[in-house]
């Protein structure tokens, strides 16, 4: 890939921030500009680097940098993460460094222009501080046989620094490597650490932690088997559902509880999952045993709170703990010791924490108790254990504050309370545990899953050698039911199965710890990216205060919270959006928020404006806090769910799998006709879907009819053979489409999902609204199995598998086909007979974090299959395989396309589908000779506006150093310009959600858009959708912006990154997006001299109508 930014534009930026008032912070700039030299420098390398920390210190080594000025380099970063003002003598020091890393990183000197602005040298040393010793971060730089030796992240005067190993740490030497990240915790004065963690950015979840202590040995590679285990339900499962949902109802009703509502609730919330669970009643009635379970919980939870029992006495002295301080299910991200987790109980002063497990616990119902002299499950003493040494690091709580108890709900008190105390030696194994967890999976994403395979076998994770009856024919035949099948995957198998698996761990680094940070989004920028930066980017709320709170339920806490939003900024425009994950949590006010430093509340973003949003919580939130804090959350399902989705497929019936691994040929009817006619244009590929045995797969240009004519006949025609069908896209936006037109064409469906991420206008058909109807099991599966057409996104129903364990599907469509990874679909459609894909690969693609470099499939084998890169759909891939085998009855292209005028689909159709060769339907506008602007022209823009469809309207830069790169306020005001005629064209006839909408690159631009529209005084124009290429695919308006919004050729890199050759053609699929939106008009706002650095945007330049506005 061609890369566009040049040493001389960073030295001119350089240039411009010396010259930059001192009144002007300039740390967003000096910051922005760091991240753009990591980004350029490390552009072609492979490597996963993470933070700037650690891109900085490999730039500086490759290039040999001196001691000095590494430290100076790394100085700069620092300060470019301060939000306090900068000295003269600390800004330019800082700038002098940032010329240093520019030159190195281009192997170009600093041009004298520059060089005579800037200090020659340290005008003063920096200042030395003493080493945290309770907490230090650093980069490997040596290590030997007892020690490694880092470079810290503070600057201190011993830098680098050494730790000692103990013998207990021994086993870092085999995972430790020069440039990897290290945090040391609590070093001593002999320089040994009590702690040591291996790359802290990487966050594991400590329940992945505690599965691999087993009774039969402390192998990481237990928590591989169980991330590969396929999903499934049985009653136990289901009745830790019910008491972890008890749980919380007796602790928020204080006294009046009824175990009914409960069971209504978990049976609302988990239809499927008791309508897919095979022994319910069968063993024991389920009734009996959550009433059980209850009384359990009631007795503990009054030991607890109410009655004073003298083994569970506090360690202050006091005899129970505080009921309103009591808190249910609050997260943690701790980056010290690299853990997130999720506490099932604790309080909000510390003093207690507790654990619940609702399962069978051998030493109690034997009372025979375990090494540790007590009754607690070795796995759930380690969670324990970890959750508290969470609470240590972050909070500083010591074991003397705090009561550690393990419920077990199964069993009455005393037994069902377990009191246990901090141990040292097992706390060290599991975080060792935590550190050759990750080391393995930085394994398997840079250098490959090959070998692991061979290695699995149940010897291997029976480290204790156990031959009891219990273990010989039990457990073994559990485990090697996991591992056997792969150890019989053909070669062409298991090479598709080990490169999709370390994609997918890849795309996990790449998502826990950012491939670059500051470049693609991760886990690790809640605490690594500045607060400044993450207001640039929308990615958190600050100052919000309590406006409102509310209870779901009248018996349960407040858990509908409304806060009011204060100014976040200027331009700060939010990246949230209904429905997102999110951590909610307090903060002391004057204070940077942080959520290492405090109890993290997820919920749901039910509501939102510009002044005020609501949350609903998981549960009751404390609301003792005056100052809060909305930030994304995290979690692991989506890794997880591709590694069950991948063994799933591979062990699947082997006919599957040879389709879609190209061994096997699709198989077609040409006897099966279609029922009816649904439309000339339609048919004849509607009844090659049918004709279609087992996958067809429909390339929809835009504006073809994909959703609202062939996906409608596709279902009408199922209805008519009685065959029940799935419907499923990526999005919830699509899936919302595609209810949006079953309710038009009056076709009854169920939709699976929650109401969250569902449009209003859909909700009654939710499955969990269904149940308020009919609270019944019996009915519930009986409107399963009668439901001909049932919806949802891919995500929902594959996180949801046992669905298929209740209803059998003839076939499935998937929409958004070009969007979903292989490693996302593969399992879904190993419950399906037949499959239907529909996608436009020329269009946008799946959102991979890695290179494509990084991605590219190297293994000859899977290139025989259509497998080049893992960042490809299998709707491609299938394509591809289609044409190598020149095959034409299992896939088609919808030709006519309803949306675009000629005019408006010219350029598109000639640089992008030109195999395709779109037509006009033609409808009505598609005819028009003429744009129905009849007011009289203002000037040479208004005429321009009438005359030219395709129109082309020169920008110019912003020179304003403080203001970020991806905003242009001269553009800004120029869309406004436009936006204004347009409307005085429209008159009466302007519609906000049909008229006109603006694609901007960037999200900052919008705001800068909406800022020049308000003083126009046009209150229609503040309602019209101006968004970016992502989220405008799929929309469509008559008259379509898209401002550029770039100054600077750096910036073409980004513009440009969605590109691929067809036919001898470059496809740039973000522009072809962008360009055919529009039904009737395409205006492109754009600096040219940039733009035409590009050879495609030049050719667009070329096509269009161009004109010069001068302002009035």
């Amino acid at each position: 890939m061609a890369h566009f930014t040049t040493s001389d534009e960073l030295f001119q930026r350089i240039v411009d921030m010396v010259h930059t008032p001192e009144t002007t912070p300039i740390q967003q700039p000096l910051h922005d500009t760091l991240v753009l030299v990591c980004q350029t420098a490390l552009a072609d390398s492979p490597l996963i680097f993470g933070n700037l920390f650690a891109q900085v210190d490999y730039i500086c080594q490759k290039a040999h940098c001196t001691a000095a000025d590494t430290h100076a380099i790394q100085h700069m970063r620092r300060m470019s993460n301060r939000s306090e003002k900068l000295t003269r003598e600390e800004r330019l020091q800082a700038l002098r460094a940032l010329a240093l890393l520019v030159s190195a990183a281009f192997k170009t000197p600093i041009p004298a222009t520059l060089v005579g602005l800037l200090p020659e040298r340290e005008a003063t040393p920096i200042t030395a501080t003493h080493i945290d010793y309770r907490y230090m971060r650093g980069i490997v730089q040596r290590v030997s046989v007892d020690s490694i030796t880092l470079l810290i992240d503070q600057t201190v005067r011993e830098n680098p620094f050494t730790v000692k190993l103990q013998p207990h740490q021994h086993y870092l030497l085999d995972i430790v490597q020069v440039g990897h990240q290290l945090n040391l915790i609590d070093v001593n004065t002999a320089h040994e650490a009590a702690i040591i963690v291996f790359e802290p950015d990487f966050l594991v979840d400590i329940s992945s932690i505690a599965h691999c202590f087993t009774d039969y040995g402390h192998h990481p590679f237990a928590y591989l088997l169980h991330a590969f285990e396929p999903s499934f339900i049985n009653q136990p499962i289901l009745l830790g559902y019910f008491a972890g949902a008890a749980l919380d109802d007796i602790i928020n009703q204080k006294g009046d509880y009824h175990w009914q509502e409960t069971l209504k609730k978990s049976f609302k919330e988990q239809a499927l999952a008791y309508c897919a669970c095979k022994d319910f009643n069968q063993k024991e009635d389920f009734k009996t045993a959550a009433i059980r379970q209850t009384q359990h919980i009631e007795s503990i939870v009054k030991a607890l709170f109410d009655a004073p029992l003298s083994h569970l006495t506090a360690p202050t002295g006091e005899a129970v703990y505080n009921r309103n301080k009591a808190v249910l299910e609050p997260s943690f991200v701790c980056e010290a010791l690299g853990l997130q987790g999720r506490v099932d109980l604790m309080t909000t002063d510390f003093k207690l924490l507790v654990e619940q497990k609702s399962g069978n616990n051998f030493n109690l119902q034997r009372q025979q108790p375990n090494s540790f002299g007590s009754y607690q499950l070795e796995n759930h003493y380690v969670q324990l254990l970890l959750y508290y040494g969470v609470l240590r690091q972050n909070f500083n709580v010591s074991t003397q504050h705090i009561a550690m108890r393990l419920l077990y709900s199964k069993y009455p008190l005393p037994g069902g309370l377990v009191a246990v105390n901090f141990y040292q030696k097992l706390f060290r194994e599991a975080i060792a545990q935590r550190n050759r967890i990750v080391a393995h999976e930085y394994r398997f994403g840079k250098q490959g899953f090959q070998g692991v395979i061979e290695a699995l076998s149940v010897d291997m994770l029976n480290e204790k050698k156990l031959e009891t009856p219990f273990f010989k024919h039990w457990i073994a035949p559990q485990l090697n039911g996991i591992i056997a099948p792969l150890h019989a995957l053909n070669p062409l198998e298991k090479a598709y199965f080990e490169r999709m698996v370390s994609f997918v761990f890849s795309e996990q680094l790449a998502a826990k710890v950012g491939a670059k940070e500051g470049i693609t989004h991760s886990v690790s920028d809640l605490w690594n990216m500045p607060l400044a930066a993450k207001k640039e980017a929308g990615e958190i709320y600050t100052d919000l205060t309590l406006a409102e709170k509310r209870k779901s339920k009248p018996m349960h806490g407040y858990d509908i919270l409304t806060f009011n939003v204060p100014q976040q900024g200027e331009n700060f425009l939010p990246n949230f959006r209904l429905g997102d994950l999110v951590y909610l949590y307090s903060y002391a006010e004057n204070e940077v928020p942080d959520v290492r430093k405090a109890l993290l509340f997820r919920g749901n973003l039910t509501e939102i404006n510009s002044r005020q949003l609501t949350i609903q919580t998981a549960n009751p939130v404390a609301l003792d806090g005056k100052c809060w804090c909305v930030e994304h959350s995290s979690s692991d399902i989506t890794t997880t769910s591709a590694l069950k989705s991948l063994y799933t497929f591979i062990t699947t019936a082997p006919h599957l799998r040879q389709l879609l691994l190209g061994q096997a040929t699709p198989r077609a009817d040409k006897t099966i006709r279609l029922s009816r006619s649904y439309h000339p244009m339609y048919d004849a590929l509607i009844e090659k879907v049918f004709q279609a045995q087992d996958y067809f797969l429909l390339v929809g240009p835009p504006g073809t009819g994909k959703t609202s004519m062939a996906l409608q006949f596709m279902v009408r025609e199922a209805m008519a053979k009685q065959q029940t069908v799935l419907l499923m896209s990526y999005t919830n936006r699509a899936v919302d489409e595609i209810c949006e037109m079953l309710q038009s064409n009056a076709i009854d469906y169920l939709r699976i999902g929650n109401a969250y991420t569902c449009d209003k206008r859909f909700r009654s058909h939710l499955l969990s609204e269904c149940i308020e109807a009919q609270p019944q099991l019996s009915a519930i599966r009986e409107r399963l199995r009668r439901q001909t057409v049932v919806v949802g996104t891919t995500s929902t129903l594959q996180s949801k598998a046992f669905l298929f364990d209740v209803k059998a599907f003839d076939w499935a469509i998937i929409d958004e086909a070009s969007q979903i990874l292989e490693p996302q679909l593969v399992g879904l459609l190993s419950h399906l007979p037949k499959f239907v894909l529909i996608g436009d690969h020329k269009q946008l693609p799946a959102v991979v974090q890695q290179d494509a470099e990084v991605s590219a499939v190297a293994e000859p084998l899977l290139h025989d299959i259509g497998l080049t890169n893992c960042r490809n759909a299998l709707f491609e891939r299938l394509i591809t395989l289609e044409r190598q085998h020149q095959r034409t009855d299992f896939m088609g292209t919808l030709r006519y396309q309803g949306r675009m005028h000629p005019a408006v689909a010219a350029f598109p159709n000639a640089m992008f589908y030109t195999e395709e060769q779109l037509q006009p339907v033609p409808l009505p506008h598609q005819t028009a000779e003429r744009l129905a602007y009849d007011l009289p022209s203002e000037d040479a823009l208004d005429e321009a506006l009438k005359q030219h469809r395709v129109l082309f309207i020169p920008s110019k830069k912003s020179h304003e150093v403080q203001a970020s790169d991806k905003v242009n306020w001269y553009e800004a005001q120029l869309v406004a310009q436009v936006l204004r005629r347009i409307h005085r064209f429209y008159g009466a006839r302007f519609d906000a959600d049909k008229t006109v909408g603006v694609i901007v690159p960037y999200r900052n631009q919008i705001a800068m858009i909406r800022q020049a529209i308000e003083p126009l005084g046009v209150p229609a124009l503040e309602n019209i959708s101006i968004d970016t290429v992502e989220r405008y695919q799929g929309s469509q308006r008559d008259v379509m912006i898209y401002s550029f919004t770039v100054q600077h050729r750096y910036q073409l890199d980004f513009l440009t990154a969605n590109c691929f050759e067809e036919g001898g053609h470059i496809i740039d699929r973000k522009l072809n997006v962008a360009l055919t939106r529009a039904r009737l008009q395409m205006i492109c706002i754009g600096c040219e001299e940039v733009l035409k650095e590009d050879a495609l945007f030049k050719k667009l330049i070329a096509h269009s109508a161009s004109i010069t506005h001068r302002e009035r």
